[in-house]
């Protein structure tokens, strides 16, 4: 039953989103909500380095625990990160947990390096449903080049120990996945696939449910990319944003913004201090935002205006780039 009214939710936003409406008079399917916007790393592929010091801080739990009790048997999942690594809350257990206990799929998206064997079994039963590992390069040179701050070697290690917990603890739960960013440089063909091939060795016999591939993107323009990248990125015209028709972020202090890609903050739809996320996500601000993107005059809105991922090659009008991900994510028990 769960899986079929997950399939009516994910007709119903499209359908919302491709007749352009701009009441949209359901819940987000999804949210980001910002655990921590702090992180323990400066990677090449992101632009946390660059927040000042009063945008950092960590999600309180009494205001996690509202946003989930608003949210039970309305959204699908969530994922507990956006712009920092979820692990540097220390509620972060008891977050999965609650929201575990009230029927919510939670998603985490961490670059592991805070991962012990004790924080492994206790997200892993406190009902963690997926765990993306974020692991920019399949050899020591590279992983080391874009991730500032790590050792290759260490955050493999704990990334195969959370494995064999999970081997241990018998459990089908989190769905794992290793993303490691691919960017295009000058490399024989046969090259990227060797490298590969030689780092999936680390996890023979181990429960890693799916290794993936990603394109580094700009961050609302907030990152530069070689011209390869951008490139391959790029189609002949824009394509009308699905955030504002599935989806909300909340940032760690309770402010609501209308998409993940908006790092700097800067269309703040609303704040959970004096409004409910129903009440955001049907409020005038969105609105005008979504007739804005219908419009396509979006070239004084930042960062919406150079933005790389309103130029993704679609399918019906949604990116294909996540498409079949995003389908499957949904079907998934």
């Amino acid at each position: 039953m769960k899986k079929m009214n997950s399939f009516f939710d994910l007709v119903r936003v499209y359908l919302s989103y491709f007749l352009k409406l701009t009441n949209c008079n359901y819940y987000p399917t999804r949210i980001w909500i910002e655990t921590s916007s702090r992180c323990n790393l400066k990677c090449r592929f992101c632009v946390n380095e660059d927040l000042p010091p009063d945008m950092r801080g960590d999600m309180d739990l009494d205001l996690f625990k509202r946003i989930i009790d608003e949210i039970s048997g309305k959204v699908y999942d969530i994922n507990l990160f956006h712009r920092g690594e979820p692990l540097l809350n220390r509620y972060i257990v008891p977050m999965v947990s609650y929201a575990a206990g009230r029927g919510i799929k939670t998603r985490i998206h961490t670059n592991a390096t805070l991962l012990d064997k004790d924080l492994s079994r206790k997200l892993i039963l406190a009902g963690l449903d997926l765990i993306s590992f974020s692991f920019d390069g399949y050899t020591k040179e590279k992983y080391e080049k874009n991730r500032s701050g790590a050792n290759f070697s260490e955050s493999l290690g704990r990334i195969v120990d959370f494995l064999k917990v999970k081997s241990e603890l018998r459990s089908k739960k989190p769905y794992a996945i290793i993303q490691v960013i691919d960017q295009k440089e000058k490399l024989s063909r046969s090259e990227p696939g060797r490298q590969r091939k030689i780092f999936l060795r680390n996890f023979k016999n181990l429960p890693l449910n799916k290794i993936i591939t990603r394109n580094p993107h700009n961050w609302g323009g907030l990152l530069e990319l070689n011209k390869q990248d951008r490139e391959r990125r790029s189609d002949s015209k824009k394509s009308l944003c699905t955030f504002p028709w599935y989806s909300l972020t909340v940032f760690y202090d309770g402010r609501v913004f209308l998409c993940p890609q908006d790092f700097e903050g800067k269309i703040c739809l609303g704040s959970l201090s004096n409004e409910r996320l129903s009440e955001i996500f049907n409020g005038k601000i969105i609105k005008a935002m979504r007739d804005i993107f219908i419009s396509g005059e979006i070239e004084n809105v930042i960062p919406c205006n150079s933005c790389d991922r309103i130029r993704r090659k679609t399918f019906l009008k949604i990116p294909l780039e996540y498409l079949g991900i995003f389908i499957k994510d949904r079907l998934r028990v």
